[in-house]
Protein backbone atom coordinates (compact mmCIF):
# COMPACT_ATOMS: atom_id res chain seq x y z
CA UNK A 1 0.00 0.00 0.00
CA UNK A 2 3.18 2.21 0.16
CA UNK A 3 2.22 3.51 -3.41
CA UNK A 4 -0.55 5.95 -1.96
CA UNK A 5 2.00 7.42 0.82
CA UNK A 6 4.34 9.18 -1.64
CA UNK A 7 5.59 12.37 -0.63
CA UNK A 8 4.29 15.04 -3.05
CA UNK A 9 6.40 16.90 -5.14
CA UNK A 10 7.42 20.41 -5.35
CA UNK A 11 6.20 23.34 -2.86
CA UNK A 12 3.78 25.59 -2.63
CA UNK A 13 4.43 29.50 -3.62
CA UNK A 14 4.17 32.04 -1.15
CA UNK A 15 1.41 34.84 -1.20
CA UNK A 16 4.10 37.34 -2.92
CA UNK A 17 4.63 35.00 -5.33
CA UNK A 18 0.93 34.65 -6.08
CA UNK A 19 0.36 37.62 -6.22
CA UNK A 20 3.08 38.58 -8.51
CA UNK A 21 2.22 35.92 -11.05
CA UNK A 22 -1.47 37.52 -10.52
CA UNK A 23 -0.31 40.96 -11.31
CA UNK A 24 1.64 39.85 -14.52
CA UNK A 25 -1.20 37.87 -16.00
CA UNK A 26 -3.25 41.27 -15.26
CA UNK A 27 -0.63 42.82 -17.38
CA UNK A 28 -1.07 40.06 -20.01
CA UNK A 29 2.09 38.24 -19.54
CA UNK A 30 1.11 34.92 -18.57
CA UNK A 31 5.10 33.05 -18.39
CA UNK A 32 5.48 34.19 -15.01
CA UNK A 33 1.85 32.41 -13.83
CA UNK A 34 3.38 29.23 -15.96
CA UNK A 35 6.21 28.92 -14.32
CA UNK A 36 5.22 29.23 -10.76
CA UNK A 37 2.68 26.80 -11.76
CA UNK A 38 5.26 24.84 -12.78
CA UNK A 39 7.61 25.01 -9.86
CA UNK A 40 5.13 24.00 -7.78
CA UNK A 41 4.99 20.39 -8.98
CA UNK A 42 1.48 18.55 -7.53
CA UNK A 43 0.40 21.88 -5.94
CA UNK A 44 -0.33 22.84 -9.36
CA UNK A 45 -4.00 22.96 -9.45
CA UNK A 46 -3.76 24.40 -6.08
CA UNK A 47 -1.48 26.94 -7.45
CA UNK A 48 -3.40 27.81 -10.45
CA UNK A 49 -6.80 28.27 -8.14
CA UNK A 50 -4.90 30.86 -6.10
CA UNK A 51 -3.84 32.82 -9.34
CA UNK A 52 -7.01 33.10 -10.66
CA UNK A 53 -8.27 34.46 -7.07
CA UNK A 54 -6.23 37.88 -7.75
CA UNK A 55 -6.60 38.05 -11.24
CA UNK A 56 -8.77 41.20 -12.33
CA UNK A 57 -11.29 39.87 -14.31
CA UNK A 58 -12.14 43.57 -15.55
CA UNK A 59 -8.54 44.70 -16.94
CA UNK A 60 -8.47 45.42 -20.40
Amino acid sequence: MSIFRRKPTGSRPTDAQVRAAAAAVNRGDIAAADKVCEDAGDYRQETALRIFRYIDVEAP
